[in-house]
């Protein structure tokens, strides 16, 4: 009878699958495959995509392209991600989300097929292994997400390192990191087995696939991806770093070591000393043990073992593994299960199934449950461990005490490095405003500090503290925002298949009553500090121009071109434009002189410099430069040249606004993830 119960738990939990997973996921989009399938369509559509990890830049292009989803962020993924949406680009968003689906469902029945022929398991035990990874596989399907393909991916490279392909495995295996980067740490294995072959194919394959990158998407946006993005994503600084639901100890160390003023009121014990220590010791300890445990010999036995264990070791020691980062243990329960057969060991496979299901139930995350999945992906990690085929000799024990003494103090003390003055802003922090995700481009009206908030819905203009709503006539995004103190108005983008500038009188800013009104057609207003100048940019047909107003008059075209490409600008009183010009990863400051229309670079202002903030008496510039991965907050006297540095944490200091000729707004995410941004103020000495 135990066949046939097999059988009806397998149909069992795929038709749950089917029901929960699959017909929802057939009418609905839900994110994450609108950011791959978004930065596809701007790729076919020409538009440089080295804003893609910019949140409301990427949000705009979402609504011009009039894709049906409330917020979208294409923030950690490499930019190869988007690959292979380009041929699904003719289709609407939600057609080809449906033939990404049924991509799928082929990747998860050739991954099986693989797995079937290398081992002895039945096909039932197989499909019940993978009925069992229900929450993973429904989160996959439901967010459009890569990991049924990276599973398929290691399945490959598995069966071409069996065959006696190694460069094949290498290749295969550098695919999958090009999608999602933990399997590059599979050449860890390779390194310490000298299966030189493998390496290569990994280096080779790496080195094909980015330049098949930069072709496809352009150097800046991987200069971005390399240098900004992918050491945030590292430390687990990218998207709510303080969540327990990511299970993993990058967020366990977060949540019990380190401060911050909104997320993480609380620590258990506020020490980034500990901080640091304990992921470094967490991360060797992980590492070394699945190392202690390899031997010298290699054989099928030992390459099952080897493969199915690396799998949960990069699970935990990944910063950020959803739910659905756990369909790849399909391949280790699989691999796993059947080496236990094989050796007799049913209570130890049994355990292994156990501990499985555990890890991967559809049960809730929230609050100390979440730590269940890290928890079971652990015990799991320990039980393969402790049936390790072959273990290191004496000699090769000796050298790998001395190599995880090395990257403990060199974990520590980078981590050490990284944390640095984290905390510096945290007594410039202005009172957050409530159920906002993050907060952008502050500025100061004489009715308050109002800055642009990421709700559940999408981005509003919100007054700072009390979160009043900043009331508009249409459904939109409002995305950039232009005010002063002594302004008459403050002015709004508001974004839904185009960019509309709207207004509203300063004394009007956090009335209920208030409602915008229509300006003209552009995006990203700027105005000088008392009011009177009025510049935005309008795009047609990928070409970029400044427009300006004076007094309310009508707007005209001051400067743009096919190549002209403006990020930020500010406004002087006498009516001159101090803009960003250039691309994201390395953009100047440049003069556009509104009487002659002449652009001139700023070259006096070195480095890579945006977000320029001209102040009330238009003597001082406030700006940021990326130094080190991170962008900080400058002041420049215009007069003298001389400069003053007023952040330096390992973090983004951005969007600067003159609340008065002393005083400055700014975002700042600081503590809180990669462009997830609260608002800081800070005094200026005289």
């Amino acid at each position: 009878m135990l066949p046939a119960i097999e059988w009806i738990l397998v149909v069992a939990l795929f038709g749950l699958f089917a029901a929960r997973a699959i017909l929802p996921t057939w009418r609905m989009l839900n994110t994450d495959f609108p950011n791959y399938y978004l930065a596809a369509l701007l790729r076919v559509e020409h538009t440089p995509i080295d804003r893609a990890y910019e949140w409301t830049w990427f949000q705009r292009q979402k609504d011009h392209n009039q894709i049906p989803q409330p917020l979208v962020a294409f923030a950690p993924h490499p930019p190869l991600c988007a690959a292979p949406m380009l041929l699904l680009t003719p289709l609407a968003p939600l057609a080809a989300k449906r033939v990404w689906i049924l991509l799928n469902l082929a990747f998860l029945a050739a991954a099986l097929c693989i797995l079937r022929r290398l081992t002895e398991l039945h096909w039932r035990h197989i499909l019940l292994i993978a009925g069992l990874c229900l929450l993973p596989l429904r989160t996959n399907f439901m967010l459009g997400q890569y990991y049924v393909l990276i599973l398929l991916l290691i399945c490959l490279a598995y069966f071409a390192a069996l065959r006696g392909h190694h460069f094949t495995a290498g290749a295969l295996l550098a695919t999958a990191a090009w999608f999602k980067v933990f399997p590059a740490l599979f050449l860890i294995i390779f390194v310490r087995k000298r299966d030189w072959r493998a390496v290569a194919g990994m280096i080779a394959g790496a080195l094909a696939l980015a330049a098949v990158s930069v072709l496809i998407f352009g150097l800046d946006v991987h200069r971005i991806w390399l240098y900004e993005v992918l050491p945030r994503a590292f430390r687990g600084d990218v998207l709510a770093p303080y969540d327990l639901h990511w299970s993993s100890f990058s967020s366990l160390w977060h949540r019990l070591f380190l401060f911050e003023p909104e997320l993480n009121p609380a620590p258990l014990f506020g020490s980034p000393l500990v901080y640091a220590i304990a992921l470094a010791l967490t991360s060797t300890g992980l590492l070394f043990a699945f190392l202690f445990s390899t031997g010298e010999s290699s054989d099928n036995q030992t390459t099952a073992w080897e493969w199915a264990a690396f799998l949960p070791v990069l699970l935990l020691l990944s910063s950020m593994p959803g739910s659905y980062h756990y369909v790849v243990l399909i391949f280790t329960l699989t691999v796993g299960v059947d080496l236990m057969v094989r050796a007799g060991r049913w209570r130890v496979a049994l355990l292994l199934i156990v501990l499985y299901a555990i890890a991967c139930a559809p049960f809730s995350a929230a609050g100390l449950f979440g730590l269940r999945r890290l928890l079971a992906t652990l015990a799991l990690y320990v039980v393969l461990l402790w049936n390790a085929p072959a273990v290191a000799d004496k000699r090769t024990r000796r050298i790998l005490w001395a190599m995880a003494g090395l990257l403990f103090a060199l974990a520590a003390t980078l981590n050490l490095l990284t944390l640095r003055k984290r905390g510096q802003d945290f007594s410039y922090r202005a009172p957050p405003i409530l159920k906002a995700d993050a907060s952008f481009n502050p500025v100061a009206t004489s009715g308050g500090v109002v800055s642009i908030a990421m709700v559940d819905m999408g981005y509003r203009a919100l007054t700072v503290g009390d979160g009043r709503t900043i009331s508009m006539p249409v459904p939109g995004d409002v995305l950039s925002m232009a005010a002063s103190p002594h302004a008459p108005f403050a002015y709004f983008e508001l974004v839904n298949n185009h960019s509309q500038v709207m207004r509203l009188p300063s004394d009007q800013v956090g009335r209920t009553d208030a409602l915008a009104e229509y300006v003209t057609e552009g995006q990203q207003p700027a105005i000088s500090y008392d009011g009177r100048w009025l510049a935005f940019l309008r795009e047609d047909r990928g070409q970029t121009s400044i427009w300006l107003s004076h007094d309310g008059g009508e707007p005209e075209a001051i400067a743009g071109g096919q190549n002209f490409s403006v990020l930020e600008m500010s406004v002087t009183t006498d009516g001159d434009i101090v803009a960003a010009l250039g691309g994201a990863a390395y953009p100047h400051l440049a003069l556009l002189r509104h009487t002659t229309r002449e652009v001139s670079a700023l070259g006096e202002i070195a480095g890579a410099v945006r977000y320029p903030a001209v102040s009330p008496e238009s003597g001082r510039l406030a700006f940021s430069r990326h130094e080190s991965g991170s962008w900080h907050l400058f002041v420049r006297d215009l007069s003298t040249g001389i400069e003053k540095r007023l952040t330096s944490g390992a973090c983004n200091a951005t969007s600067p606004a003159w609340e008065d000729s002393h005083t400055l707004l700014y975002a700042t995410d600081c503590g809180r993830g990669l462009g997830l941004n609260a608002i800081a103020r800070i005094e200026l000495s005289n």
